[in-house]
């Protein structure tokens, strides 16, 4: 197990995040007296994160395939639809990233490190805050406006899913100029109907077209620049482990069918994505 020592001058900092591990962790608390110090005890996952593993020097070929890749990102969906719809009052994470996706021996996903989480009551629509996360992974409307709510994570976990199947960090700048965002470079890469060359090449098996198209638009779908169009946590979860991409109770836009009218009938074909 992982323990994590507080110092009693961080007191009123650490029993916030006590209470709200309290609800997420269960029995996983050790309080000790608060006029010494105080612990957190978490479970301990030994295979270390995602980052490591997308990022790290892992040879030519990643150990990560595309169904533990897929394993990963659905295991993640599941315990942030568990923050936003399994409680109440719900929890926003805030800093959804691939180095706080802890990973055990089977690669089942851990969502970590709350230390920015917020919680947000049924009556509430947002909480405003200061603005906190990682640069790459917060959404726009987040930061330009300081109004949190379960969407914010949404867009995060799209951002995550593309690091997944590309490989990619969401920010690289030793990359050529249009490649240095990969928010952009994937977008652009989709409009310009090349979907398929979107996956990290260190997959030695690619994903079936179909798999691999339906994962593209959930990414898409997750980074709406209209945050209320954003798909739930749990709706993203049976789009990830659905055989087919889930019909869409409203009308898709010109535009996006335009962009993917090109692939819908593909069958064995790679996506074509504009």
């Amino acid at each position: 197990m992982l323990v994590k020592a507080y110092l009693s001058d961080r007191y009123p900092f650490h029993l916030r995040n006590t209470k709200l591990s309290k609800r997420i962790l269960g029995t996983n608390i050790v309080c000790m007296h608060p006029s010494s110090f105080r612990l957190l005890v978490y479970e301990y996952v030994d295979n270390g994160n995602l980052e490591q593993w997308l990022h790290g020097d892992v040879g030519p070929i990643s150990p990560l395939t595309w169904e533990i890749r897929m394993r990963i990102a659905i295991g993640t969906a599941k315990g942030l639809a568990y923050l936003h719809e399994g409680l109440e009052p719900k929890v926003i994470h805030r800093d959804v990233k691939s180095s706080n996706i802890l990973l055990d021996r089977k690669w089942n996903a851990k969502v970590s490190d709350f230390g920015l989480a917020k919680l947000l009551g049924a009556e509430k629509s947002h909480v405003t805050t200061r603005v906190m996360g990682t640069f790459g992974y917060v959404s726009p409307d987040y930061a330009s406006t300081g109004m949190l709510n379960e969407c914010s994570d949404v867009y995060s976990f799209g951002v995550l899913l593309m690091e997944i199947v590309t490989g990619r960090s969401p920010v690289d700048y030793s990359r050529e100029p249009g490649e240095m965002n990969l928010v952009d470079w994937f977008k652009g890469m989709v409009a310009s109907r090349r979907g398929e060359e979107l996956l990290d090449p260190k997959i030695q098996v690619p994903p079936p077209s179909r798999a691999l198209k339906r994962v593209l638009l959930v990414c898409l779908r997750c980074i709406d620049m209209d945050a209320n169009k954003r798909p739930k946590m749990g709706q993203i979860v049976h789009m990830l482990e659905a055989d087919d991409f889930p019909f869409r109770t409203e009308p898709r836009p010109q535009r996006d069918m335009a962009m993917f009218r090109a692939g819908e009938d593909a069958g064995s074909k790679a996506p074509s994505v504009n």
